[in-house]
């Protein structure tokens, strides 16, 4: 059996990212994936302005180191700013964000002012040079690049493109997902079910964790346990897709045809991990298509997703692929494992009053159970060679949430 870590790098390295690319506006950007660095076009502050509402001085200036009234010669306002510069003696009342006047080189904040009259102002000598004052490109220099190639554009990287002058990306185009299920007895989630029937959860868990990631899901096709049919349908689905992502028939049951098909009709890279659940995943290609096979049960499915073939999914659209978030948890009550695969156990996390991460894994980890999967917030990451381990013992932990999310 093939170790996690070992398939998880094989399959990045064998997979090649689509290259075609179009130009897209900003607003229609989000959950895009950059083609190239894409570079600010202005400096983010395009100019100095106020961070407080105040006073615009100069810090050197003698009469407000002597605390004499200084006269109020004009007002800076986000989007008007002052027309009179400041000299000595002078000062101009401003707002956050409103242009720093010439002259000026400081802001004291309306709380340390005593206004005298409609013109005139003492303020308390706390000005400095760059007081209260956001410098231009303070945040970002025109030039700079802003988003790196690669990147998935999310909300607030689209708040820094547009805030930066930016108003097209280019975008790789997105990659077209597949989904296969297979099997004579899965039936839809709203059929009245047969003896040997079950309802079709991969039909919907799947696409709905290709939704987090920058694709486009082609199907679900679904075939059953017949091997002419199924040649059929992933022939479809390899003509329509860039890659195909099945669910079932990838184990060594006498109903399992898939491997053979790919040994036919493409190749198997690699099959039979040492993990659970997912022990089953397979990877290859049919008919030219890369090919990530996901065992049928959707635990294992859906583990073997997370783990690997979102990451192949986001290396076949040009994303950059990082690690999954992994923190240190103690254990609250004693865990059950046997030795020879990694195991991705499903649990809960929860703050104990030290501070630290308690996690209690669901009594029950048969891959069959949907319910601790769908009540999980993580997942314990448990050693191939780890045997049972004791309350307190402290373990690996995957939280769901960055996983589930994508990039």
């Amino acid at each position: 059996m093939m170790d996690l870590d070992a398939a998880r790098e094989a399959l990045l390295d064998a997979l090649t990212p689509v290259t075609e690319t179009e130009t897209v506006p900003l607003a229609h950007a989000l959950g895009r994936v950059l083609a190239e660095d894409v570079h600010a076009r202005s400096d983010v502050p395009p100019f100095p302005n106020s961070a407080m509402d105040g006073y615009a001085v100069r810090a050197d200036d003698p009469a407000l180191a002597a605390g004499a009234p200084l006269v109020v010669v004009d007002r800076s306002l986000a989007g008007r700013p002052a027309r009179r510069a400041v000299g000595a003696g002078e000062t101009v009342r401003i707002f956050t964000g409103a242009v720093l006047p010439d002259g000026a080189d400081a802001v004291i904040a309306q709380e340390d002012a005593t206004p005298l009259d409609a013109d005139r102002v003492r303020l308390a000598p706390t000005a400095r040079p760059g007081r209260f004052v956001r410098g231009a490109g303070g945040d970002v220099r025109r030039g700079e690049v802003v988003a790196a190639r690669g990147t998935r554009v999310d909300a607030r990287r689209l708040g820094l493109l547009a805030a930066a002058g930016v108003a097209a990306l280019p975008v790789r185009r997105p990659l077209r997902v597949a989904v296969v299920t297979t099997g004579d007895e899965l039936r839809d989630a709203s059929a009245t079910l047969a003896p040997g029937e079950i309802h079709d959860a991969g039909r919907y868990l799947l696409p709905a964790l290709l939704r987090a990631l920058p694709v486009h899901t082609v199907g679900p096709f679904h075939a059953p346990d017949d091997p002419g049919t199924l040649e059929q349908v992933l022939a479809r689905a390899a003509g329509e897709a860039d890659v195909i992502v099945s669910l079932g028939g990838v184990s060594v049951g006498e109903a399992d045809h898939v491997r053979e098909l790919l040994g036919r009709r493409g190749r198997v890279e690699f099959w039979s991990l040492a993990v659970k659940p997912g022990k089953p995943f397979t990877f290859g290609a049919f008919a030219g298509r890369p090919f990530l096979g996901l065992p049928g049960n959707p635990v294992s499915a859906c583990v073997t997703f997370l783990l690997l073939a979102r990451p192949a999914l986001e290396r076949l659209a040009g994303a950059a692929v990082t690690e999954p978030l992994a923190v240190p948890a103690r254990l609250a009550a004693p865990v059950r494992k046997t030795p020879g695969r990694r195991d991705f156990q499903r649990g809960r996390l929860a703050p104990a009053p030290d501070g630290t991460l308690r996690v209690r894994a669901f009594e029950r980890q048969d891959s069959n159970v949907l319910s601790t999967l769908a009540d999980a917030d993580c997942l314990l990451d448990l050693p191939r060679d780890a045997g049972d381990l004791p309350a307190e013992a402290t373990v690996r932990v995957l939280p769901l949430a960055g996983l589930l999310a994508g990039g």
